[in-house]
């Protein structure tokens, strides 16, 4: 599967009716750490879940968890980003070598971002991925610990649930991000979707039409090369540029 059908508040299934758990890291896991963050309202609407379920292995053993963009703790996004930070060091007692990959979705991209500036260099690889970010009460400056910062963001969105993005504070392009890709809303991904905000899977698997890697390929490589030290460059790298629209309804 490519992209997946976009989830949202709107249109989440009779099965979402209870707020979805957290699923936190533990010890017990093995290999790369694949931790998903939700933005607000995603223990409603499911959209990081169902990346969850969906997405791919990356890595040929992996321990994946879920958290919600505040990590249990909604009065205080940083003492959330303390608590992962905190699971995440337990993870690595047990598991030494292991990589660790934050993939934060909209408010769930800051809270990964704050986590990865508390993780320190020499603990070990992070690879951190925002799918289009959105928190205006934080500025987006790269963590020393990201070995590599996988960004992509949507303009020119058809859909209205985007203006909740937009008024959380879309962050867009990360100027310290490794690469930028840049998703025209007025067009549509491998499944024949529009590339709006709730649609997570299609920024995360997306080539726009082959213009580009997907995330999930750049990323892929990156963990199975465990040869030779990943240098990230620490600049934005190419977007990719909107074409003419190829439709006007999802």
């Amino acid at each position: 599967m490519l992209a997946g059908q976009p989830v949202c508040a709107a249109v989440a299934s009779a099965e979402l009716r209870q707020p979805l758990p957290q699923q936190p890291l533990t010890d017990s896991g093995q290999g790369a750490a694949v931790i998903f963050i939700g933005g607000f309202g995603d223990e409603i609407s499911g959209i990081m879940p169902q990346a969850q379920r969906l997405l791919p292995p990356l890595a040929a053993l992996e321990t994946r968890a879920y958290y919600h963009w505040h990590a249990g703790y909604p009065q205080s996004s940083e003492q959330g980003a303390a608590a992962l930070a905190g699971h995440i060091r337990d993870y690595r007692r047990a598991n030494p070598a292991a990589d660790v990959v934050l993939i934060g979705h909209s408010m769930g991209a800051a809270m990964a971002l704050r986590t990865a500036h508390l993780l320190r260099p020499a603990e070990g690889r992070v690879f951190l991925l925002t799918l289009d970010p959105a928190d205006r009460s934080l500025k987006p400056l790269r963590p020393p610990s990201a070995t590599w910062w996988g960004n992509a963001y949507v303009v020119e969105s058809l859909s209205a649930h985007d203006y909740i993005a937009v008024l959380g504070g879309r962050w867009n392009s990360c100027q310290g991000a490794d690469v930028n890709l840049r998703f025209d809303g007025r067009r549509r991904d491998e499944a024949g979707y529009h590339y709006i905000h709730d649609n997570a899977l299609s920024l995360l698997m997306s080539r726009n039409c082959g213009e580009h890697a997907s995330l999930f390929d750049s990323l892929r490589a990156l963990l199975v090369s465990k040869a030779g030290k990943y240098s990230p460059s620490g600049a934005a790298a190419t977007d990719s540029q909107p074409q003419a629209p190829t439709g006007t309804t999802r």
